[in-house]
């Protein structure tokens, strides 16, 4: 049996991330457990690596991206080479998608994190983009209808993810985590705070705490536990009753050549430097995202109802051509007869109730999770937050210099509002 003053279990953002901020803050002995062979290689490692400078209509969410963001790009700028390209974001809004957005839309703008376009100055940026449906049966029956505006943000754009993981397991190491990886916890096992030696403890009426870790390599015990886990967050916290309010669902990625016409994805002027179209979104529809780098256009579609809650790792080309291809084709003609060339999936851990991370802290385990899609965009704030919890403080210090009182991301003193740009 092994004893840590910090056990984190699960090595994607969140853990990796929780894990650098104990460490740099002098939390004592930290391990870093992961059932994998090694760090981000879950969800962490299969997501498109998104990032939205403070583009939310939700405060926390802007404040947990921004501040996230500002540790990024400077970062970056140090000399780390994250893989951080700012293309901007996109989100293409028809007229009830702009009516019913204009008060998120118009702080946006006034905090200059966004810019609104109409549909003239963006046709005359892409003119090969389709923007009017008007009398096309096929775009009436997919729910297509004239893209009105867009909104912009020239701020946000992606990065590398491996990169990303690279950077903070090297930082961990050295900072002297010890990373336990092939090892899966199996159970969080309660005991009492105070024994009185009954052999069915821990009673009802006892104060509990995480008094073992029991892993398929032995027992780990630590004064603390932060459970990282992401899409397999339940499997720990449902048999000791905990709700996370978080459930998995499967996101699917598709990669495709950018040959011949598919080109002019990487030939648009006007947005960023790398004479590339934008990140584009359709609010709760498809997304397409060209890769400077390497040429290829990655898209996806969030699927809600008839999507089963569950891990599923399987991707699915039916879904490509069923449920992207026919809107993107409409909107891009020249990825018409296109195929993907490659696929992948992962799972979203999404809080079904605000679409907001969730972190909080009962007995001694901190609990973080409900990234929705965008945590890496938010792992440096939520990795505060879970760290100050395990300290037992109530504030977070955001790169930024914000004060986030820890209880706002909880459940019992929440303060967040339900989340509109949802992609």
């Amino acid at each position: 049996m092994d004893r840590y003053d910090v056990v984190v279990v699960g090595a994607g953002a969140f853990g990796l991330g929780s894990a650098y901020h104990l460490a740099r803050r002098g939390a004592g002995r930290i391990a870093l457990v992961d059932s994998l062979p090694g760090p981000g290689q879950g969800n962490t490692g299969r997501s498109v690596g998104g990032f939205r400078k403070g583009l939310f209509t939700s405060e926390l969410n802007r404040m947990l991206s921004e501040s996230t963001v500002a540790f990024l790009a400077d970062l970056q700028r140090s000399g780390v080479d994250l893989g951080m390209h700012s293309v901007g974001y996109l989100v293409l809004l028809n007229g009830p998608q702009l009516e019913a957005n204009e008060r998120a839309i118009r702080e946006l703008v006034r905090r200059g994190n966004a810019r609104l376009i109409d549909a003239g100055e963006l046709k005359g940026l892409v003119p090969w983009m389709r923007l009017e449906f008007d009398g096309d049966e096929e775009a009436a029956i997919l729910g297509l209808r004239n893209v009105e505006a867009a909104l912009f943000s020239g701020q946000s754009g992606y990065l590398d993810v491996e990169k990303l993981v690279g950077y903070l397991h090297r930082e961990v190491l050295d900072a002297g985590v010890e990373p336990r990886f092939n090892e899966r916890v199996r159970r969080l096992r309660l005991g009492p705070v105070v024994s009185i030696g009954h052999p069915r403890e821990p009673l009802a009426w006892q104060e509990k705490r995480v008094e073992a870790l029991e892993t398929d390599r032995g027992e780990l015990r630590a004064d603390v536990v932060v459970l990282a886990t992401g899409a397999w967050i339940n499997e720990l916290l449902d048999p000791i009753g905990i709700d996370s309010h978080v459930k998995p669902k499967k996101r699917q990625v598709f990669s495709i050549e950018a040959k011949g016409g598919l080109r002019r994805f990487f030939e648009v002027e006007g947005f960023n430097g790398y004479s590339s179209l934008p990140m584009t979104f359709f609010p709760r529809g498809p997304y397409v995202v060209p890769r400077v780098r390497e040429r290829v256009l990655w898209t996806g579609m969030s699927d809600d109802v008839g999507r089963p809650w569950g891990i599923d790792f399987s991707p699915e080309e039916s879904f490509y051509l069923d449920n992207i291809y026919p809107t993107l084709s409409k909107v891009f003609p020249v990825l018409r007869d296109v195929r993907p060339t490659s696929m992948w999936a992962g799972c979203y851990s999404i809080n079904t109730i605000d679409e907001n991370p969730i972190a909080f802290r009962s007995m001694n385990l901190v609990v973080v999770t409900g990234g929705s899609g965008s945590g890496v965009m938010k792992f440096d704030a939520m990795s505060r937050v879970a760290a100050s919890l395990a300290l037992g403080e109530e504030e977070a210090v955001l790169y930024t210099g914000e004060r986030l009182p820890v209880s706002w991301l909880g459940i019992r003193d929440r303060r967040a509002e339900p989340e509109s740009f949802v992609f």
